[in-house]
């Protein structure tokens, strides 16, 4: 076999098989390059100077209010990130007072993607978002039907029915069944990944120290708090389509090895969105200039921002593989990915994984 033969059976392999690599990309075993202070290649021109502000803090903290619902007559605690109708999403971001970001795309999520939630119009006062009982959700991480992206069923005592607390979904449907209450799908669509459950909660990283050469993996999740309702997460610094900064977090993958890599829930059931709508791009680095992001290069690059009408935070992961490393350039932007694509000096292939990657507000970028 030739030596391009190799190097193409090689590439088709790399791409084939990036969701698996997520888990050697470690970070703190490689610094980001040794040329400055941030690890700038000379690639970088003068003009590009001020990117180095964007390298620093590369990973920082964030907490975010915890919900509480039921699942199965449990106690869970979930997180809200984002909503496909604006007047819920800005409703959830006064209740929680953390931004809840309006993704209409997410109605475009197939629906095999999706759980069902419950949520009470009326009947018992309580911490639910309509001021009555905790939501109730049909499944939680480890059942087959879990994923982190709720179809909302409004729940309603009827008339002269004396309401009680219900903490599963076949209560809830039982009771409907014997006529004491309606439900009645909202058509919204809600992202609310799971970060304690009965029987499990997500990875805490084992050192709670951040540095911009932390390791990516091993966990998204410092410290879960179900006293205070809270979560601190660790977020993730990467470019918006127009070079723009963002920060993000990891809650869930629909590969397993990949989860498994990053500390986060496996959640199979939102690979569906990877054709059938829903899902937005994340250009991943498999190669070239060493960095922060996910593969351990460079920062990633997202096809659209929060706000957006496109904007998804169940990301197809791309991964971009440079031809020559040693001719890498430090990108910024989509339109530098598809200038490099186009030249020839990169290529681009879906890795076959969703990761659910809600773009978050930081006291740096909020």
């Amino acid at each position: 076999m030739s030596k391009t033969s190799n190097k193409n059976t090689r590439m088709v392999w790399l791409i084939g098989t990036v969701a698996i690599l997520f888990s050697s990309a470690y970070i703190g075993t490689t610094t980001i390059i040794q040329q400055s202070a941030y690890g700038i290649s000379n690639n970088i021109t003068s003009g590009q100077n001020s990117l180095l502000q964007h390298l620093a803090k590369a990973n920082v903290p964030v907490t975010l209010p915890l919900i509480k619902g039921y699942v199965k007559g449990n106690e869970v605690f979930y997180i809200t990130t984002e909503a496909s109708e604006k007047a819920v999403a800005d409703h959830l971001t006064n209740l929680t007072r953390s931004r809840v970001v309006y993704a209409p795309e997410l109605k475009n999520a197939p629906a095999d993607t999706l759980a069902n939630i419950y949520e009470f119009k009326n009947g018992i006062k309580g911490t639910g978002p309509e001021g009555f009982q905790p939501n109730v959700a049909d499944s939680q991480p480890g059942d087959i039907g879990y994923s982190p992206v709720w179809r909302i069923n409004l729940v309603e005592w009827k008339q002269g029915i004396t309401a009680r607390e219900l903490k599963s979904d076949i209560d809830i449907i039982a009771a409907r069944d014997k006529g004491e209450l309606s439900i009645k799908s909202a058509n919204v669509i809600v992202n609310c990944p799971f970060v304690k459950w009965n029987g499990g909660s997500l990875k805490e990283r084992e050192n709670k120290t951040l540095t911009d050469e932390s390791a990516y993996g091993g966990g998204q999740v410092l410290s879960i708090d179900t006293d205070k309702n809270q979560v601190t997460f660790v977020t993730h610094r990467g470019f918006a389509p127009d070079g723009s900064t963002i920060y993000y977090i990891a809650t869930d993958a629909s590969v397993k090895k990949v989860a498994d890599a990053l500390g986060v829930v496996y959640a199979n059931k939102t690979g569906s969105a990877l054709t059938g709508g829903g899902s937005s791009d994340l250009f991943v680095f498999t190669n070239g200039i060493k960095g922060t992001g996910p593969m351990g290069f460079q920062a990633s690059i997202a096809s659209t921002n929060a706000g957006e009408e496109t904007y998804s935070p169940l990301w197809r992961i791309q991964a971009i593989t440079w031809k020559d490393p040693s001719q890498a350039q430090f990108l910024m932007n989509v339109e530098q990915i598809s200038k490099e694509a186009s030249n020839g000096k990169l290529t681009i292939g879906n890795a076959g994984t969703i990761v659910n990657c809600p773009f978050v507000e930081t006291p740096i970028n909020g």
